[in-house]
């Protein structure tokens, strides 16, 4: 163990607040006797700089919020029987101290920016999560933490679904310690309404009332009617309610579909709005949550709608969660595209077969795709039997949003099952075999090494896949089991309680799917764990695209399409945390929804940064709406409904900020020689270059000389980053005055060195060329090598990088844009030459890598522009939309008494 490693162990297992705190030097005082035991040599001044690294990356890893300010005194929790403080200690027997951490600064964060008064009117705001990444547990975390401040009146809208909300209303109000032990008494509502005989003004809302009311409705028009008039019903105890409202998937029926330049507006936005805006409350918070919030800030703003004005948090998902980013990668060729090897494809010929069986309502023989996939959904639940796994494993095949199309996917799954066992039976050695097969293929896949180098910061052990025998030995026990046993539907005896076995649970989950027959069809999960990992395979379609969490999900067969962007991210149910049994999870789908995955991963990061980045420089939602990156025409999908981005508008940020990498290359000779000879021109007419690591460096270049070579640089029509480059070149032209000096890099690979007699050269230097493999594209015109940056290379022209932080080392793109803003080398435009050896290799997991076998040198660049807050009328090349803000003076609202404005 090294210092950095103590101190960080230190840290976490006496869960310290913050490294601020830990930079007491009291701390250090009580460490500095223990460290010695550990032979390990740490001063004062070492501790110091150890810690300020840590704070350091906790500031570029803190919550993110683009607000106008704090907005009331509320104070972090710390008794023991607070409601945040009784969660907290549940949580720190699954989660990591790092985790909780970060989940309470974030749940903090939103806090702090919600109003405790009347006055200026109702708080809006929207937290931005990642699909699965623990959106209910800032929710949760944020209920808990406003009660201990005095907010008295909890709502959450929960989707539209009544399981889904029924599964997160029991886990939210069992999380928060419900049972009298705490300092709130909590009280719990669902359907409320003035009929009932249960009057608002029965509820204790004084300030010297420990009661709390948690109240739950779905997204149901007659439900949240039903709710405003209870709230109204008695004026004056409304007065005294300090309401946090909290719509969950809020980009799902909140948003107004109607004409947003008209005064009609949809029912469930109607009622939701009349609901915020009312002044009759002591408080009101509105805080929307959703994954994809394309929706919510673009469709419209304005005082009367529910636009996030007055915030938007962006939350750091846990260390272990597993998420686009992750498994798509962002074009980073260290991470060969993070772990995408577990998706694998289901080739167009089976996907059509599939689609018009469907179509035609005609039962059909599984694929080879879908066989495959079952056969790992078996093999992995006996490997993680054999490890001792006792929760919940699921395989979840989502091919279409009919029910017609679920009960004939189930017909074809029980037929496949059938025969996997038929052939157990007539010779269990040759299946056993096939399925060992099977198990060597999945796990060249992913390994252990490759994980671990793209999730740097898992924490805890990952386990190693187990051997085959024990694999073997539980796959034995499952075909052994009885036919009945086997594979069926979830029982329920005569008392009510649902009966699990060892065997296979089909469950079809869908509209039509009922809850309480005595054969279950719907998805439920056993309440405890039993001495077995208990088996599902899930069929469905809407009802599995949001919410709802399907647990040990190892196996997907995903064949659904969609033309919107934020419907297709959440139907990513693969996405989320997977502890002890992180190398299981595989993938099933098409080529398309493959490649609309990893452009969807890049806009998703797009937005993210962006986030960010306005957060730093104290923008408000108010001042500059978020601006969400396009969907290029080679990617068919749109970023949201029409209807759900009606004040979209082209931003004025033009080509600013913009960061290009050439992916497609001609296989021409004609056209690599060219770009070889024009690059060398350049370079060599730049004059001295500066050697900053293994690059040649020419700083203060003159824009002119730029133009005049990204004019000559030939890529393909194909690549529509790069063939937009005579767009950048024309608006470059017209804000020639804000970019007169580019730093130029030629990237490049061990020591700059004299050049050999027949070695490519800049004057007489060299410098090794970079490696990129190719990847199996059917396409001869065309070489792909689908990431040319590596994101350090973008600190290429900074000369000293020894305070670079440790996120910024492990390739963060945040953390190193922050880095160059932190050495001022944000304001120069930069370009980055790689020249790519003709004979790079395809290393390691090969499975959709192949040799570059170019017959010359490539040359690829990177073009990385700086962000200016100053605005420009041009719209020439825009790829960004943003909604179009509205004078926030307007005082036009609803008619809060007329019973027109609900219909």
């Amino acid at each position: 163990m090294n210092a950095l490693d103590f101190v960080r162990a230190y840290f976490y297992g006496n869960n310290i607040r913050s490294w601020k705190d830990m930079r007491d030097s009291n701390i250090y005082d009580k460490l500095s006797e223990t460290v010695k035991t550990f032979n390990i040599n740490m001063s004062f001044e070492e501790y110091i700089d150890i810690v300020n690294k840590q704070i350091e990356f906790e500031k570029l890893n803190s919550v993110s919020t683009f607000g106008e300010g704090m907005n009331n005194t509320a104070q972090l929790p710390k008794s023991q029987r607070s409601s945040w403080v009784m969660y907290r200690d549940r949580l720190s027997k699954q989660w990591s101290s790092r985790s909780i951490n970060n989940l309470e600064q974030s749940a903090y964060e939103v806090l702090r920016y919600l109003t405790t008064t009347s006055e200026g009117g109702p708080h809006k705001g929207l937290v931005v999560g990642n699909v699965q990444s623990g959106k209910t547990a800032n929710m949760t975390a944020l209920i808990a933490m406003a009660a201990d401040n005095g907010f008295n009146v909890f709502i959450v809208l929960s989707g539209m679904i009544e399981n889904l909300r029924k599964q997160n209303a029991k886990r939210i109000y069992n999380d928060l310690v419900a049972d009298g032990s705490g300092d709130n008494h909590w009280k719990y509502y669902e359907n409320l309404s003035v009929r009932t005989g249960f009057q608002a003004g029965s509820i204790q809302l004084g300030s010297g009332s420990w009661e709390k009311h948690l109240i739950f409705s779905l997204k149901n028009s007659k439900r949240i009617r039903s709710l405003l008039n209870w709230l109204r019903h008695d004026r004056n105890k409304q007065k005294k309610m300090k309401v946090l409202l909290i719509d969950d998937e809020a980009d799902q029926a909140s948003i107004n579909t109607k004409d947003v330049n008209g005064n009609e507006r949809t029912v469930i936005n109607s009622l939701i709005t009349n609901i915020v805006n009312d002044n009759g409350y002591g408080a009101m918070n509105y805080v929307s949550y959703t994954a994809t919030p394309f929706a919510n800030v673009l469709n419209e703003s304005g005082e009367d709608t529910l636009y996030p004005k007055n915030f938007i948090t962006l939350l750091k998902p846990g260390e272990n969660y597993i998420g686009p980013k992750q498994i798509f990668g962002l074009g980073d060729p260290k991470f060969e595209r993070g772990m995408e090897n577990i998706v694998n494809e289901i080739s167009e010929e089976e996907s059509g077969y599939i689609r018009q069986c469907q179509k035609n309502e005609v039962c059909f023989n599984a694929p080879k795709s879908m066989r495959k996939a079952v056969d790992w959904f078996l093999i992995a639940l006996s490997a993680m039997r054999s490890q001792g796994y006792k929760k919940p494993v699921s395989m979840m095949i989502h091919t279409d949003f009919k029910v017609q199309s679920h009960a004939l996917v189930e017909q074809v799954v029980q037929n496949y099952l059938a025969s996997l066992r038929e052939s157990y039976k007539e010779n269990s050695e040759t299946f056993l075999n096939k399925m060992h097969e099977e198990y060597d293929e999945r796990r060249s896949e992913l390994s252990k090494e490759t994980f671990n180098s793209v999730m740097k910061d898992y924490y805890g052990e990952v386990q190693e896949y187990p051997k085959w025998k024990c694999v073997k030995k539980e796959l034995d026990k499952l075909f052994r089991l009885p036919r009945r046993d086997f594979a069926h539907h979830i029982e329920m005896s005569d008392e009510g309680e649902f009966n699990y076995t060892d065997g296979i649970h089909l469950c079809v989950d869908n509209s039509a799917a009922k809850d309480g027959d005595s054969n279950q069809v719907r998805l439920v999960y056993p309440s405890k764990e039993r001495d077995k990992a208990t088996a599902f395979i899930v069929i469905g379609g809407n009802t599995l695209s949001r919410g709802l969490t399907i647990e040990g999900l190892v196996s997907t067969y995903f064949l659904r399409r969609t033309s919107q962007a934020d419907t297709l991210m959440q139907m990513g149910r693969w996405f989320g945390y997977r502890q002890n049994y992180e190398l299981m999870p595989r993938i099933w789908m098409d080529k398309d929804a493959l490649d609309n995955y990893e452009f969807l991963t890049e806009m998703n990061e797009d937005m993210r940064r962006k986030l960010m980045e306005y957060a730093e420089q104290g923008f408000t939602p108010r001042e500059v709406p978020l601006r969400i990156k396009q969907i290029p025409s080679y990617i068919n999908v749109k970023i949201t409904a029409d209807n759900k981005m009606q004040s979209a508008q082209a931003t004025d940020f033009n080509f600013e900020g913009m960061n290009y990498q050439s992916t497609l290359f001609a296989n021409n000779e004609r056209v690599m020689k060219e770009n070889l000879k024009h690059t060398k021109k350049l370079l060599e007419s730049l004059g001295n270059f500066q050697e900053i690591r293994s690059h040649m460096v020419w700083k203060n270049v003159p824009n002119e000389k730029v133009e005049d070579y990204l004019e000559k640089y030939q890529g393909v029509n194909l690549d529509k980053k790069i063939s937009s480059i005579p767009h950048i070149l024309e608006w470059l032209e017209e804000n020639g005055n804000k970019m007169e000096k580019w730093n130029v890099v030629l990237v490049g690979k061990g020591k700059i060195r004299d050049a050999g007699s027949d070695e490519w050269n800049i004057n007489g230097k060299t410098v090794d060329a970079v490696r990129r493999s190719a990847v199996d594209d059917e396409r001869d015109e065309l070489i792909n090598i689908r990431a040319l940056l590596s994101p350090q290379d973008l600190t290429s022209d900074i000369e000293d990088i020894s305070d670079m932080p440790e996120e910024a080392k492990k390739s963060n793109v945040d953390a190193i844009a922050s880095y160059r803003r932190y050495k001022n080398v944000d304001k120069f435009p930069q370009l980055l030459i790689y020249r790519i050896d003709k004979d790079s290799k395809a290393i390691g997991d090969t499975k959709r890598r192949k040799d570059l076998n170019s017959p010359y040198d490539l040359i690829g660049v990177n073009i990385l522009l700086p962000e200016s807050s100053k605005r420009n009328d041009s719209r020439d090349g825009v790829e960004y939309v943003a909604v179009k803000l509205e004078d926030y003076g307007d005082d036009r609202n609803f008619d809060s008494e007329n019973e027109e404005d609900y219909q």
